[in-house]
């Protein structure tokens, strides 16, 4: 690591990081923002992070060009006619995350309304299924996108479309439930938002973290699944269980549920990892007419997100998400 590299670690502040491997993009302008960095492990809390973090000026502009355009990363817009179903992907996270969540949900507060927030809710499909569990919940989120905004608002939702780092301290509300679904990797400060977070939780109000699971010996090895991306492109911090409690419980938070979730990881080798993947190729190369039409075929529904997925629901071992839950300490 040269001088200008130098960084502390961001979880322990430690300053002994070590080299993993060059950073893994897969966009022209993540080629150019992030194409000299790397991913270092802190040798004293074995946390991994990129180094060089982009300035915020360079994120935000990012973001506005690549993450919600070209339809990658769910960039498709919501169909309010066919909403929660329109994307089925975002359905059945959205249930097993609220079917996962109200099991520990235990209010002091009968009589009002249970108040939710998303942050980062994208077009709602979250707070939606918490909505299905609760009677008359007041649902809040955190979104920048203006298709996301705009869509929320129509269900109902109030929307706070400041960066979430700007307007959790602004705010006097306290909630219920936090949600905080795969937005932690993307923040060069992960423990200034935990610790925000905390402090616009209600007396026994439970917070939700979401990430990838990227744990340390996974890092020069090529793990792939479906729903997992191959890139590390735009993440900033990787996370595994032990980091991801270590910073709950760092920030005084009560550690209820700490598990890995969803489909499960296989490896795969360095030649396939670099190849294109199958189905996505060909659906890119595909006229739009012929796509929906084969996709209505009876041999095409192993190629679906079907409207309950199992592996939503299925915990441990090796797979692609972490899933938190947890409180304040001494609740």
């Amino acid at each position: 690591m040269n001088d200008n590299e130098r960084q502390t670690c961001l979880l322990c502040n430690g300053n002994n990081l070590r080299f993993v491997r060059k950073y893994r993009t897969d966009s022209k302008h993540g080629k150019r923002l992030f194409g000299k960095a790397g991913l270092y492990i802190c040798a004293n809390c074995s946390f991994v992070q990129m180094i060089p973090v982009p300035t915020d000026f360079e994120l935000v502009d990012y973001y506005k060009i690549d993450y919600r355009y070209g339809e990658r990363y769910g960039s498709e817009v919501a169909n309010v006619s066919e909403f929660p179903c329109d994307n089925l992907f975002y359905l059945n996270r959205g249930e097993s995350i609220a079917e996962l969540v109200s099991k520990s949900f235990n209010s002091e507060k009968e009589s009002e309304p249970v108040r939710i927030l998303d942050i980062g809710a994208g077009f709602g499909h979250v707070l939606h299924a918490f909505g299905r569990r609760f009677t008359d919940p007041e649902l809040f989120a955190i979104e920048i996108s203006e298709v996301c905004i705009k869509h929320m608002t129509s269900l109902g939702i109030k929307v706070y479309s400041e960066l979430a780092e700007d307007i959790l301290p602004e705010l006097d509300e306290q909630f219920d439930i936090i949600v905080l679904s795969h937005v932690l990797e993307h923040l060069a400060n992960p423990k200034e938002m935990v610790r925000l977070l905390r402090n616009r939780l209600s007396n026994n109000g439970l917070l939700y973290i979401e990430v990838p699971n990227i744990p340390v010996e996974s890092l020069k090895k090529y793990p792939d699944n479906k729903w997992a991306p191959r890139v590390d492109e735009p993440h900033i911090t990787f996370f595994s269980r032990e980091t991801l409690k270590r910073i709950l419980k760092n920030e005084d938070m009560k550690i209820l549920f700490c598990e890995t979730g969803g489909e499960k990881y296989q490896y795969v080798s360095s030649v396939r990892f670099r190849l294109p993947r199958l189905q996505p190729f060909i659906l890119n190369h595909m006229p739009r007419r012929l796509f929906l039409a084969l996709r209505k075929q009876r041999f095409a529904s192993s190629l679906r997100v079907q409207m309950r997925e199992n592996s939503f629901y299925e915990y441990g071992g090796f797979r692609i998400w972490i899933r938190s839950i947890s409180t304040k300490n001494g609740r």
